[in-house]
């Protein structure tokens, strides 16, 4: 699980540090910086992946403008043209990336200055190795990361013969996703091109009839079957059994139908029940990222709903270990958020006066009658507009 990101001269961060939970919901006025957190976060994942061309930001659901615009354009901070991002895991490995727009590249495009410089680590790692198989290895990476990058780096070096040096990637980081559902994306019935599902919930359908035809899904469906419960009409959920590769509709049974009309399909379902149906997927599944973040995750929801959605969906991560980051503009989230839980943590997030983001985590301590939610509401907590 990752436990602490640091985010330097992103597009409104100038520097932040984070110190995550298991469950994350941030909160914040309009244009405060929630995306901006989440965008860096995704940029850390590609370049982890080595994935910073343009189209792969784009499908990260990073808004990308010219270079300028994705650095700080404050008049007080250090005149820096690199974005510094550093993530570290429970087991204390660090993750460095540093990235250089370099506009002499065809076409130009972000560049990570720690990865690239990795690279000739390797070669004169394996150059000393070969030289003297006695040198000291750890104090070799230590001074080499100090004169070249003035910064710690992460290495595994196996204990075989002949040496292998490998990065010590996070899987976690690796596959870091933000989802932003669209009803349209969650009612197609064709195949996406991503796998397991879109960021827009394209795919559903399809990986829920790939799900279908393998052993663990039956397992799988009946937890869903299980969430989908809290609807109140809601009362069975069957995929097609067809091997025909373009049936991807579902049946759905309301318990308030009449017998002759037993099932109906996506295309008449309400998209609350679509939205709550990727969630429940999205967080039970083994196949789905173990972190990821969700954006305006009341969106479809009535607000008691919206508290049990919550509250149900904080349990299926602690189940089935996923790490998760929530966006909200609803008090009713933040109602499904007891007092006194510390992998749960709320950030409120907001701009200094010199227009910086910034995160605070809202420390809660002892109990109250009050709903965190109505705390929010009245301006307790932050977080809200005060220009009005």
């Amino acid at each position: 699980m990752i436990k602490e990101i640091s985010i330097t001269r992103y597009k409104s961060i100038v520097d932040l540090t984070l110190k995550l939970g298991r469950f994350n919901v941030f909160i914040g006025e309009n244009g405060c910086g929630k995306s901006n957190i989440l965008e860096a976060i995704a940029l850390g994942e590609a370049a982890h992946t080595h994935n910073l061309d343009y189209g792969s930001l784009i499908n990260r659901n990073i808004r990308v403008t010219d270079y300028q615009f994705m650095l700080p354009a404050f008049d007080d901070i250090e005149n820096s043209k690199d974005i510094k991002l550093v993530f570290k895991d429970e087991a204390n490995n660090s993750w460095i990336h540093l990235l250089h727009y370099d506009k002499e590249a065809k076409p130009a495009m972000w560049r990570d200055e720690v990865e690239e410089n990795t690279e000739d680590l390797f070669i004169k790692l394996q150059q000393h190795f070969s030289q003297n198989k006695q040198i000291n290895l750890d104090e070799f990476i230590k001074l080499w990361a100090e004169e070249h990058l003035n910064k710690t780096i992460n290495i595994n070096i196996s204990n075989e013969l002949p040496i292998t040096i490998r990065r010590n990637r996070s899987k976690e980081l690796a596959y870091f996703t933000i989802y932003s559902l669209e009803e349209s994306s969650l009612r197609k019935f064709d195949t996406a091109n991503t796998y397991p599902l879109g960021r827009k919930g394209e795919g559903l359908f399809s990986y829920l009839k790939s799900l279908s035809q393998q052993e663990k899904g039956l397992k799988i469906f009946q937890e869903i079957r299980e969430g989908l419960s809290l609807l109140d009409w809601f009362e069975d959920i069957q995929i097609p059994e067809s091997q025909i590769s373009s049936d991807y509709s579902l049946k759905l049974s309301d318990r308030y139908l009449s017998e002759t009309l037993n099932y109906f399909d996506q295309r008449s379902a309400n998209e609350g029940f679509l939205y709550l149906l990727f969630y429940l997927t999205l967080f039970i599944s083994d196949d789905t990222p173990s972190f990821f973040a969700i954006e305006n995750i009341e969106s479809s929801y009535n607000p008691k709903l919206c508290r049990e959605i919550v509250k149900r969906l904080y349990d299926l991560a602690v189940k089935h270990n996923k790490q998760v980051i929530l966006t909200t503009h609803s008090p009713a989230v933040l109602n499904a958020l007891p007092y006194s839980n510390e992998e749960q943590k709320l950030f409120v997030v907001r701009r200094t006066v010199d227009g910086y983001t910034k995160a605070n985590v809202v420390e809660r301590k002892g109990e109250t009658d009050t709903p965190m939610g109505q705390l929010w509401e009245t301006g307790m907590i932050g977080g809200l507009p005060n220009n009005f």
